[in-house]
């Protein structure tokens, strides 16, 4: 029986990086996460052999670390995909504090490319935002909707960075790429082993909305209410599935894949 290769999911001890992971070892993929533990708990790990049988390997080191990196690879060989979840991503602190945004998110991304051309990675898995499409003309956006200004410094590394992966692939580099683009993830495993359990203050809409309907639950919980919201929001394993390793292309320009509509649309998956 042909073994599955190993993939490094960056960002994987956070909320949609975890259910990947999940998703990924159900599959039969082994899996090397690395996250520096900014917005997330190591617990996270325990979580994820607990809902799958299987601990995946996991290195607490932050991805601008080029050595880090370095020692990851030699450490793990073997990783032929990435899944790149490793971000600062709340759209308010990056008005305030822009220069991270652009450090991190950047330099991350910049780092991983120059580490898939080194060590021989097949694929990237890059986790965007539909905040590329700015103020839309038209909801709902689709990927041919234009790309419009983005409207905050988070936004804008997400634009950036599909721009230098579109120029890195149609500069012949020998990997393939896929793009994310999706809102409004929500939702976790029915053992609650793992979910939306950001560090401090929660930057999120759903971390604050949901003890307040835990709290009240005759207001909150009314089942039309509870129609109109699942109708609007996403799960997480529903936004990124392990076959697309098997989809990353083509080597010509990356290939965009919608997980969800823009904010407050209806999305489905294609």
């Amino acid at each position: 029986m042909m073994t599955k290769p190993r993939i490094l999911v960056t960002g994987g001890t956070g909320y949609i990086g975890s259910h990947t992971v999940v998703e990924l070892q159900k599959a039969g993929y082994p899996v090397v996460i690395i996250d520096n533990l900014s917005n997330s708990n190591a617990a996270v790990v325990d979580g994820i052999e607990k809902i799958t049988g299987i601990r995946p390997d996991f290195v607490e080191a932050d991805c601008t670390d080029m050595d880090a990196l370095r020692r990851l690879f030699a450490d793990y060989p073997g990783i032929k995909g990435i899944i790149n979840f490793a971000a600062s991503k709340a759209v308010g602190e990056s008005m305030s504090k822009p220069v991270l945004y652009y450090r991190n998110n950047l330099n991350t991304l910049m780092n991983l490319l120059d580490m898939m051309a080194e060590k021989e990675v097949e694929g990237i898995v890059f986790s965007s935002s539909c905040t590329v499409y700015g103020e839309p003309d038209q909801n709902p956006v689709t990927e041919a909707s234009p790309i419009k200004k983005a409207t905050s410094p988070y936004g804008n590394t997400k634009q950036i960075s599909e721009e230098i992966i579109t120029d890195v692939i149609n500069a012949g580099a020998p990997f393939k790429s896929i793009i994310l683009r999706y809102f409004n993830p929500v939702g976790a495993p029915p053992s609650s082993e793992i979910g939306e359990l950001p560090n401090g203050v929660p930057q999120n809409l759903i971390p604050y909305i949901t003890p307040r309907a835990l709290s009240d639950p005759d207001r909150y919980g009314h089942p039309q209410g509870t129609e109109r919201v699942r109708r609007r929001l996403r799960h997480p394993r529903r936004i990124l599935h392990p076959r697309l390793h098997r989809r990353c292309g083509p080597r010509k320009g990356p290939r965009y894949r919608r997980g969800a509509y823009a904010p407050g649309q209806v999305g489905r998956e294609d």
